[in-house]
């Protein structure tokens, strides 16, 4: 069996909802009636949805709870980047909680690293060149994006792949256990734009067929497409 875990963020700044999570509730009752694109390609897949809080430092703790319980082959954690005009897969993620606002809890650290004499960066591991392909012929705003941001949707991308790589690294066999290195667990970042405003450039339709695209692809055991992809400015 292949399994999915798909993360959204509870309501935060005054808002009643946070589209990432309708994002996350509809992808996995999709998968659960067997209507994803990436059930077509990958038939064993089943996806798992939870809810992160807008918490620094807990909202890590919760993923990984959700992670030890799930076991994924890929993660893709969601969020809401208000004001842009596409689905955003993001690239990297910054050691760095900067938070212009409080968060849920009423926190608010400053230039403040998320993994003490951690890297400075860290890349996502989904294929996201070859999911921007796709989801730019369907005809879905989408951008690469090279910012997450500095606050709590930043500390999921960098933390997430961060305990991915030390997971893996505790996993890796002994010369007794085996040859072989376990296979690597894929995981990234999408922002999406506010989907619930009368005049959002991307629906809730179209945001739930780009994450499904990109699960579709992430989960394809081969490299990410080699185009130019980078940014000017």
């Amino acid at each position: 069996m292949t399994t999915a875990l798909i993360t959204g963020f509870d309501p935060f700044a005054g808002d009643d909802h946070n589209p990432s999570w309708d994002v996350a509730e509809e992808l996995a009752a999709r998968a659960g009636d067997g209507r994803l694109i990436a059930q077509a390609e990958h038939p064993d897949l089943t996806v798992h949805a939870r809810r992160l809080p807008v918490v620094h430092g807990t909202a890590l703790e919760t993923l990984d709870a959700a992670i030890a319980a799930v076991a994924p082959d890929v993660v893709v954690s969601l969020g809401l980047a208000g004001g842009t005009e596409a689905v955003r897969l993001e690239r990297v993620g910054l050691n760095l909680r900067d938070a212009r606002i409080p968060d849920n809890a009423g926190a608010q650290p400053v230039d403040e690293p998320i993994v003490d004499d951690g890297e400075p960066a860290l890349f996502s591991t989904l294929r996201l060149k070859a999911a921007h392909t796709r989801i730019a012929a369907a005809g879905i705003p989408v951008q690469l994006s090279l910012s997450a941001g500095s606050f709590v949707c930043n500390e999921v991308l960098y933390g997430l792949v961060h305990r991915l790589r030390e997971r893996r690294q505790d996993a890796r066999p002994t010369a007794h256990d085996g040859d072989s290195a376990p296979s690597s667990v894929r995981g990234g970042f999408v922002h999406v734009p506010s989907l619930r405003a009368a005049d959002s450039p991307v629906s809730l339709e179209q945001a739930v067929e780009a994450v499904d695209l990109l699960l579709a692809e992430s989960l394809h055991d081969r490299p990410d497409a080699e185009h130019p992809g980078g940014a000017l400015h």
